[in-house]
């Protein structure tokens, strides 16, 4: 991506910051997936505290990465909430990136490894 500004959460500990936790993108999805296979993948803001989505602050988009290769990009309004559930499928393991840009806070991303079975 090359975000000269990309926040990545580094602390996994209980003493995450409040921009933190509600910046930081959560991706929900299977550990393990069949090859070839479909499943869901739920993308949220802030798995503590929920992202404020308003007028004056709130998720622009997302773009979702396996590995590498672009997937989707996911696009929110200020009405909307900051929160998608995609559907894929993946051939081989990957990490699954999500990289995020809050019109207040700039980008921020969040990522999850995948094992792909037979």
């Amino acid at each position: 991506m090359g975000y000269y500004d990309l926040k990545k959460l580094e602390n996994t500990g209980e003493d995450k910051t409040a921009l933190e936790k509600k910046h930081v993108p959560y991706i929900q999805c299977p550990d393990k997936v069949k090859k070839g296979e479909y499943f869901e993948v739920t993308v949220t803001f802030g798995k503590e505290i929920t992202h404020p989505m308003g007028p004056d602050h709130y998720i622009q988009y997302f773009d979702l990465y396996a590995d590498y290769a672009s997937l989707a990009r996911v696009d929110f309004t200020p009405d909307m909430k900051a929160e998608a559930t995609l559907t894929l499928k993946l051939e081989e393991s990957c990490d699954l990136n999500v990289y995020a840009f809050c019109n207040l806070h700039g980008h921020w991303e969040g990522s999850k490894s995948i094992e792909v079975v037979e």
